[in-house]
């Protein structure tokens, strides 16, 4: 059975494959590294001539020339140390730089299905934990490497030439050492992956406590916070003890069996030396090249530990950089109109049917409005359009053409979205409003949208205006104003598709009238998708449609639908406001 297993191995290539790019620094780092392994062995031959002399002598020239040549020794040992310690450090900060960079490309193109499954906490334990620890892979454990396996190799050069007899009775011990450090790898590696998983939990429970701080205060929920944090806490605290006394017990365990092997050979050496084999300063050589020995020894054992934690840190993050992007092998970049269709679509969320067989024709230019009670699927039908989900059936069409013919850069850029949920960034008005695609943005346009959309309302009152930061995910500004931000984006992008999720949800009555005339001059001229349960929003439609339990059950106008008396009506009796979405 082989040391390494593929699987490892592979891991470990493409990791290593990361340096490529910084090959001559790390190879620097490298040269220096071995250069001061290759100086170990110079100490013991330098107290070997002392001992073999009469120390009668001692005040000859070449006795007085040994201490200047230990200092310069260990000028030359420091200067090399910092240069491969600097190198390697400024390797596996690019390195990191790289792996975040590589795992941030890959996470803003996942699907929305993939953050649907995962938490933000674990994510961002990625980009933080793991990648620490894959660090720790390539710089600790390559130094401890290639620094201390030189030494060991230098080491057993020179003992081999003084005595190769008894050096070559170390290498018998080579098997066992090998063998004790595969079986304790394997459960380290185990130990390591339940560690990462406890740090995702940690940081799940701190981003949930943060981002529902007035939840937990209104509802007394701080024991119960407590004892999630408590429990994650806890875990990670047991699985990073059982990876350290695994480690810990690997390191007593081979620095043993070195220790019986040294021990054995100081044994034949003192014969060899009685017998006149050996002389003293060749003795005192020995012994002392052979005590060198332990402490590389002890550090290559011990950072098995960190090459363990590194790969399962490794076998994350590469996870994350593999995970499948959206799909995005559509060619067509013609202008969009704005035509719609649905034929037939069916969506699924596991065995919970979102849609079952919708079709819906909406015409360029046409708003229609989508009611229902909540979860009755009208935000998954939207969501088709941007093509934020895949229907599981059917076919979704935007000119005849289905969606997935459709570039992303091309589909996307002819919808503006405004959600009930509005994500701001923790930049300032501006730069919340000119965002993305939308930097480039003449400055009168900025401004124009601001005014439309009533965000000038506010954001003149503050004292810097619309360079005012918003917070994180705009905690600075209340909801309407939020919701005012994201319609003046809307309004900046001037797309032919406008989908209104619930985007006057948090207004009040007085801003909602102002945003809802802002909003009736977007909407013309545009195809409109808008979820509303405002009866002012709804009455201006051209068309009304009714979805329930993932079915278009009703489609006319205001007036036509009241005087049919089904779905639309009886919501409608029962009290819009409070009974739609």
């Amino acid at each position: 059975m082989p040391l390494v297993d593929p699987h490892t191995r592979d891991l470990y290539q493409r990791l290593l494959s990361y340096l490529r790019p910084y090959w001559r620094i790390f190879a620097l780092s490298v040269l220096a590294m071995v250069a001061l392994a290759a100086t170990e062995w110079m100490l013991p031959a330098l107290l070997k001539p002392l001992i073999d002399e009469d120390f009668d002598l001692a005040a000859s020239r070449q006795a007085h020339l040994t201490p200047v040549l230990l200092v310069g020794l260990f000028l030359l040992r420091g200067a090399l140390s910092y240069v491969g310690t600097v190198a390697l450090a400024w390797v596996s900060q690019r390195t990191m730089a790289d792996l975040r960079s590589a795992m941030f490309g890959t996470l803003a193109r996942l699907p929305a299905s993939f953050f649907d499954l995962r938490s933000a906490g674990e994510l961002i334990s990625k980009f933080t934990f793991d990648v620490t620890q894959v660090s720790q892979a390539t710089t600790r454990v390559i130094s401890v490497l290639v620094k201390d396996s030189a030494v060991v190799v230098v080491l057993l050069v020179y003992l081999l030439w003084l005595n190769w007899r008894l050096a070559a009775f170390l290498l018998l011990f080579g098997p066992p050492i090998a063998w004790v450090v595969r079986r304790v790898s394997q459960r380290m590696r185990r130990m390591s992956r339940r560690l990462q998983e406890s740090v995702g939990d940690i940081n799940q429970v701190a981003e949930e406590a943060v981002r529902g701080q007035r939840e937990i205060k209104v509802f007394d929920g701080y024991a119960w916070e407590i004892e999630r944090f408590d429990r994650a806490n806890h875990d990670a605290r047991k699985f990073h003890m059982k990876v350290v006394r695994t480690s810990a017990m690997l390191v007593p365990v081979i620095q043993l069996i070195v220790a019986v092997g040294i021990a054995v050979m100081i044994v034949f050496a003192l014969e060899q030396a009685g017998g006149g084999g050996m002389t003293r300063g060749d003795f005192i050589a020995f012994v002392t090249a052979t005590a060198l020995l332990l402490p590389p020894v002890k550090r290559l054992a011990g950072a098995n530990e960190f090459v363990q934690r590194g790969l399962a840190a490794s076998e994350s993050v590469f996870a994350l950089i593999d995970s499948a992007r959206e799909d995005d092998h559509g060619g067509v970049t013609a202008p969009i109109r704005g035509d719609i269709r649905f034929e037939d679509v069916s969506v699924r969320y596991g065995q919970a049917v979102a849609l079952d067989g919708v079709s819906l024709d909406i015409r360029a230019g046409e708003t229609v409005a989508l009611v229902g009670r909540s979860g009755g699927g009208k935000t998954t039908l939207v969501n088709l359009v941007p093509r934020f989900y895949a229907a599981a059936s059917g076919r979704v069409l935007v000119d005849g053409k289905p969606v997935e013919d459709y570039t992303l850069a091309a589909l996307r850029g002819a919808i503006a979205y405004v959600g009930q949920n509005v994500v701001l960034f923790n930049a300032s008005i501006y730069d919340n409003i000119a965002y993305g695609g939308l930097r480039g943005a003449p400055r009168e346009a900025v401004l124009d949208a601001a005014e439309r959309a009533q965000v000038m309302a506010f954001a003149g009152q503050l004292p810097e205006g619309l360079d005012t930061r918003v917070g994180d995910n705009g905690m600075r500004l209340s909801g309407g104003q939020r919701q005012r931000v994201a319609i003046a984006r809307a309004l900046l992008k001037d797309a032919p598709i406008l989908i209104l999720d619930e985007a006057t949800a948090a207004l009040d009555n007085e801003a909602e009238r102002l945003v809802q005339e802002a909003v009736n001059t977007l909407r013309r001229g545009r195809t409109s998708l808008v979820v509303a349960h405002r009866l002012s929003t709804i009455e201006q439609a051209d068309r009304i449609v009714v979805v329930e339990t993932g079915q278009v059950v009703e489609s006319g106008t205001h007036a036509e639908l009241l005087a049919a008396g089904g779905a639309y009506a009886r919501l409608y009796a029962a009290g819009f406001e409070g009974e739609v979405a």
